[in-house]
């Protein structure tokens, strides 16, 4: 049995080198999922963030290395440690696959003890928070979360003052226009067009072309813009810090450590520093809602917690 149970997602187009890789993890207690080629392992994140990827190089759709180098592109997953394994055992082919993120690399045939030894290699590299980490970034992550709040407020009102609507009404507006043309829906702002909006997902993003400020919105229930999720608060402290406005340590903390900001989250909200957000606007639209269950709000003792500091 591991120490630390993981969750890991393999991806094959074969079918027997996913159960063979399968039966070896499950025999060590980790909880595994599974995909047949590169274009399964992004539904297959939506509903699961695994610990751990190992994937194969040469797939139908789109290949190992197309995976992973999108898996790096985005703050939301590019902290994931991926395995890749392969029978391109070259070393020209090795070197290409680190280039593009991969963090360890297994030809085929493979043995057991190469997997197991590769996930204690991923893991080692990424190493959980102690503690007293965890403890003393605590605060810094709630002031980078309250933060985030502002500025997404802030901006959601500028924006929505120009269109002569209520901030929530503008959110549900540019949410729906962007559904319904299913692509982004982008914009500026008319006394002050450094700054730009960019609706996609299920958010927008407010972005300065001239300062590099950017401010991701997790829209809430209700058309909420004072939530946050753990990819746009992984976003605001690298955006932060890689502006020399603050948070570098906790910039630092979040790059070494697996799922630092998932854990930060968790831990602020045991101590009742954060909560869910619940929807509390009269304008609330369901089934756009229903899409909105994983946001987070500063609580009244987070806030309590902030002035006392």
């Amino acid at each position: 049995m591991a120490e630390t149970k993981k969750c890991i997602l393999v991806c094959d187009d074969e079918a027997d080198v996913v159960n063979i890789v399968k039966r070896i993890l499950e025999s060590e207690g980790h909880e595994v999922l599974c995909a047949y080629d590169g274009l399964e392992v992004f539904p297959r994140l939506k509903e699961r963030t695994p610990d751990i990827i190992i994937i194969d190089r040469m797939m139908p759709g789109m290949n190992g290395l197309e995976v992973v180098s999108r898996l790096k592109e985005s703050p939301k997953t590019s902290y994931i440690p991926v395995v890749m394994l392969t029978s391109m055992g070259k070393f020209d082919d090795v070197i290409e696959g680190y280039q593009h993120g991969a963090d360890c690399y297994i030809t085929k045939p493979f043995t057991k003890n190469q997997i197991l030894n590769g996930l204690k290699l991923v893991t080692a590299s990424r190493p959980e928070i102690p503690q007293d980490k965890l403890q003393s970034h605590a605060l810094p992550f709630l002031k980078a979360c309250s933060q985030l709040v502002q500025r997404s407020e802030e901006m959601t009102r500028r924006f929505a003052a120009a269109d002569r609507l209520s901030p929530s009404a503008w959110l549900y507006k540019g949410l729906q226009s962007r559904l319904l043309a299913d692509e982004m829906q982008v914009g500026d702002l008319q006394d002050d067009p450094d700054w730009h909006y960019c609706f996609h997902g299920w958010g927008v993003d407010y972005f300065n072309a001239k300062t590099g400020e950017e401010v991701n919105l997790a829209i809430g229930p209700g058309g909420r813009s004072d939530t946050f999720d753990e990819w746009r608060v992984q976003c605001y402290i690298e955006n932060a810090a890689e502006r020399g406005t603050g948070f570098a340590d906790l910039h630092n903390l979040v790059k070494g450590h697996a799922h630092a900001v998932k854990v930060l989250l968790e831990h602020l909200h045991k101590n009742q520093w954060i909560e869910p957000a619940k929807g509390q606007s009269p304008q609330a639209q369901p089934e756009i809602d229903s899409q909105l269950g994983d946001r987070w709000v500063v609580s009244k003792k987070g806030l309590q917690i902030l002035t006392r500091r």
